[in-house]
């Protein structure tokens, strides 16, 4: 039997992208009792300030991270601004991964997004696709 200080705290970044909520979708299906799991938009955490990012941090107190916030567009707007967005990332990388090591954080699992198409798929693309990775 878990106690609450067996209690993982999953900190999502990204929590509201195609990746994120897929992950939502499972953790919502699964339940899991010992596990709290907190889903972060563009909205809750300005994750390029640093003091923005250690607030998310000092509010939640995670022992996980899935990091999977980034700047994004589409594919022409990734052409254009490729150096403008792979900066932004970059510092959004920083803020997560001194917060996650300022934090004591136990794990942190980062992806980083880009604009990719599977070869045999239908258009547009979901995140309710992405439960099921093996048909990419």
């Amino acid at each position: 039997m878990s106690t609450t200080m067996d209690k993982k705290v999953i900190l999502v970044t990204g929590g509201s992208g195609m990746v994120g909520q897929a992950i939502q979708n499972v953790v919502k299906k699964q339940n899991p009792v010992d596990e709290k799991w907190i889903f972060l938009s563009s909205k809750d955490a300005n994750l390029l300030d640093t003091q923005a990012t250690n607030d998310v941090f000092d509010k939640y107190k995670p022992t996980h991270v899935i990091h999977l916030a980034a700047v994004v567009g589409g594919l022409y707007s990734n052409l254009g601004q490729n150096l403008i967005k792979m900066r932004l990332n970059l510092k959004i990388n920083d803020n997560v991964f001194e917060a996650t090591r300022l934090y004591k954080c136990r794990k942190i699992v980062s992806c980083m997004s880009t604009c990719i198409f599977p070869d045999e798929t239908t258009l547009p693309l979901d995140e309710s696709m992405m439960e099921h990775c093996d048909r990419f």
